[in-house]
């Protein structure tokens, strides 16, 4: 008996919000994305917003990760988020690539 469909299945039964998992349906590579955020800074809890395009989208399921890109005065800042990490508060598809 394979474990790895149990697990799947396990995983996929609990996801506890729904935002994420409507947005784990719908995300796609060239989309522009806004991730609400906490940052842990020493004693500090911070909330932080990152906006920019996907690059890349690994689902797997608690461990989905989302890469995003964004370029200011030709530097550009790449950031990953793991989608269901309880620091991501907010996920939003500001607009969809055209394809």
């Amino acid at each position: 008996m394979k474990i790895v469909p149990i697990i799947e299945k396990i995983e996929f039964s609990n996801l506890e919000n729904k935002t994420k998992k409507i947005f784990h349906e719908k995300i796609s590579v060239g989309d522009l994305v806004s991730v609400i955020y906490y940052d842990l800074e020493k004693e500090q809890i911070r909330l932080q917003q990152f906006t920019g395009y996907c690059v890349k989208f690994k689902p797997k399921g608690f461990n989905t990760k989302l890469y995003l890109r964004n370029s200011f005065n030709q530097i550009s800042i790449e950031q990953q988020f793991f989608l269901y990490s309880r620091s991501v508060l907010d996920v939003n598809i500001l607009k969809i690539a055209e394809n």
